[in-house]
């Protein structure tokens, strides 16, 4: 009887330890997880060599996100049109002619690049820095897509109506050619 409280003691003490081990293991693996999703940025903390591709793709996406996913206002100002629109013309592009997505990069992203670009006049070490992504990828992307609207160009673009001698149409009688 008299070893009865040093046993309840032994087994408090080793209940006390696995709770102290089990809480430094889940601090351990939160600490790991900060880190892998970035959001510790010290000079002193350890990164890996080779970063996790999934990570890489997520963090390259992040300004596609912030031109198009954030707002219909933001993506008017950044790429010329609302997400609608931007929707319809990525999966116009994917299907007609088939615009794929690389291992790297999907579809909408490389449709965003080539809309930044021409609806800012940036160059492609610009874009580059934004999308952050090497100038070789930009400029292949880009063209990518320019081959693809070429080669749409009878879908996409409206085409133009030559306006007769006779038009009634007021806007045009400031351009009548004088006899």
């Amino acid at each position: 009887m008299a070893h009865l409280p040093l046993i309840v003691q032994n087994d408090r003490r080793k209940r006390i330890d696995l709770a102290i081990t089990i809480w430094l293991q889940m601090c351990t693996v939160a600490s790991w997880f900060l880190v892998a999703l970035g959001a510790i940025h010290s000079l002193h903390t350890y990164r890996p060599r080779v970063r996790s591709y999934i990570l890489d793709f997520y963090a390259k996406r992040d300004y596609v996100k912030r031109l198009v996913y954030a707002s219909d206002g933001t993506c008017i100002e950044q790429v010329r049109m609302n997400r609608t629109i931007f929707f319809k013309l990525c999966e116009m592009l994917q299907t007609l002619r088939e615009l794929k997505s690389s291992r790297n990069m999907l579809v909408d992203e490389q449709v965003v690049m080539f809309l930044h670009i021409i609806s800012h006049h940036l160059k492609n070490r610009v874009i580059k820095h934004h999308f952050n992504r090497s100038e070789e990828t930009v400029s292949r992307s880009f063209h990518n897509v320019l081959n693809v609207v070429i080669r749409l160009q009878d879908v996409l673009f409206k085409k133009a109506e030559p306006i007769t001698a006779n038009s009634t149409d007021p806007r045009w009688k400031w351009f009548k050619v004088l006899e």
